[in-house]
């Protein structure tokens, strides 16, 4: 989720990228401004943190129910 600004490429592109030798294929994902891609940077963060947070709560929920 960190790497919203870059594009996944696929195997295709993957393949094609070993004989683009100026850097054409070079795509990226595009916000309107960057304000907007602020916001969908931090909303990524925080939804990874709160993925985080909760798979360490869990595990240590577990760790006491034994």
């Amino acid at each position: 989720m960190s790497d919203y600004l870059f594009a996944r490429p696929s195997v295709v592109e993957g393949i094609g990228r070993t004989i683009d030798l100026f850097g054409i294929m070079n795509e990226y994902n595009y916000s309107r401004n960057g304000a907007e891609a602020d916001r969908t940077a931090l909303a990524n963060d925080i939804a990874v943190l709160h993925s985080d947070l909760l798979e360490s709560y869990q595990e240590v929920l577990g760790e006491f129910t034994r």
